[in-house]
């Protein structure tokens, strides 16, 4: 695992220590660092991460745009639109629907530890950059 996941889980424990979990971004990184964790301990396989991770956009992307939680617009809808009003630069976009793209993937497809390691640090990366 090239990601250092005790690092980074201490890390988004102490920006939550400091910050809080009730914004969005703090919601959706609480979340993110459980799955991190979880994953670095052998609990949760590759497809749960790639799954969580693009559950976790989804959700942070209607609360930061003021959609209901339960609007079915879908994950590829939200990100369009978060380009459109300046939320995701575009390349964020393409990255998280790549990951969109893995949970897609048939059960028969297995998820290699380089992609749940991709949507962890993608995910957490565009949710802590707006992490005020």
């Amino acid at each position: 695992m090239g990601l250092d996941a005790q690092a980074v889980f201490a890390n988004l424990a102490e920006k939550e220590r400091l910050k809080g979990h009730h914004s969005p971004e703090g919601r959706a990184l609480r979340m993110l660092s459980r799955a991190l964790h979880g994953w670095s301990l052998g609990n949760l396989s590759n497809r749960d991460v790639v799954v969580l991770c693009d559950q976790v956009v989804e959700d942070w992307l209607k609360a930061r745009m003021k959609v209901s939680e339960w609007s079915a617009i879908g994950l590829p809808a939200l990100l369009a639109m978060a380009v459109e009003t300046g939320l995701l630069a575009c390349v964020e976009a393409d990255q998280l629907t790549r990951v969109h793209e893995m949970r897609g993937r048939s059960a028969e497809e297995s998820v290699a530890s380089a992609d749940a390691e991709d949507a962890l640090r993608c995910s957490i990366q565009v949710v802590e950059e707006r992490w005020h």
